[in-house]
């Protein structure tokens, strides 16, 4: 039993110290066919998020890299981009866009939508590790994706599921007692949540609607690199003292949870 629960508090380690990787922008790498993004790879940043341009000008120059005085053109205020990863020029973050042929946007005239992120910033201590068995994915075999509990509407219907590999990486259990389960990435789908406890419902009430876009405060050290900024190991420094983190609280857990049973001493017993 002891090992039982040493085991748990140990998976939960992982899984918290995976979640705050994610939620602090630790780097992916997006293939992109730009040549700043190529030059300064190490220096950028995965980012992942929806972006609404918010200029007091009432448009934002997209150019092809932070440090090109030339724009490649327009996009006007309200335009939604997806933005895949950002990098720190001269003091300004900068987005790469997906859909914008892969040009390069300031931050600071742009603001974050409500997602997956910030939910969990929202909500990071109410998470837990699932220990149910899935039986209402196992039954329907297909499930509605949602971009977070409580959202105002569904983004589409997986069919067909191997139940056999599906899994979550955490859960979440509404105040009406719904059990959701996050997933990382479901046959194309990345980041989306799914009501394990209805997994086919379209028509969950939107308990959590999406406030109105927000201001982008980058919770990671970026390289800055136009100027003298940070270096490149300084940029490591988060995702180093997450391991180191990890490595010291499994001592711990070791420490308090793993005591083998003494050999036994032959023959008689005490006093």
């Amino acid at each position: 039993m002891m090992f039982r629960q040493f085991f748990a508090m140990l998976t939960g380690c992982f899984l918290f110290a995976a979640l705050f990787a994610a939620q602090a922008d630790v780097v992916l790498e997006p293939e992109k066919d730009n040549d700043f993004y190529k030059q300064h790879r190490a220096q950028c940043v995965y980012l992942g998020r929806s972006f609404c341009v918010n200029s007091a000008d009432g448009s934002v120059d997209v150019k092809k890299a932070p440090d090109s005085k030339d724009r490649k053109y327009l996009l006007g205020n309200g335009k939604i981009v997806y933005i895949e990863c950002s990098c720190l020029y001269n003091g300004k973050y900068w987005g790469l866009a997906e859909n914008t042929r892969g040009g390069w946007i300031r931050l600071d005239q742009m603001l974050v939508l409500y997602d997956y992120v910030a939910f969990e910033e929202d909500h990071f201590d109410e998470l837990y590790i699932y220990d149910g068995d899935y039986a209402g994915i196992k039954a329907a075999r297909s499930a509605v994706a949602w971009p977070w509990p409580g959202a105002d509407t569904p983004l589409w219907t997986i069919e067909n599921l191997n139940t056999e590999s599906f899994s979550v990486s955490c859960a979440y259990k509404d105040e009406q007692g719904r059990e959701w389960g996050f997933v990382t990435y479901l046959y194309g789908s990345r980041n989306i949540w799914i009501c394990l406890s209805d997994p086919l419902s379209h028509d969950i009430p939107a308990f959590n609607p999406a406030p109105g876009p927000s201001v982008w405060v980058s919770e990671t050290a970026h390289v800055d690199i136009g100027g003298a900024g940070r270096t490149e190991n300084q940029s490591l420094a988060l995702p180093i003292i997450l391991v180191a983190a990890l490595a010291a609280g499994t001592v711990v857990l070791i420490k308090v949870f793993w005591k083998p049973k003494k050999a036994e001493q032959g023959g008689g017993s005490d006093g």
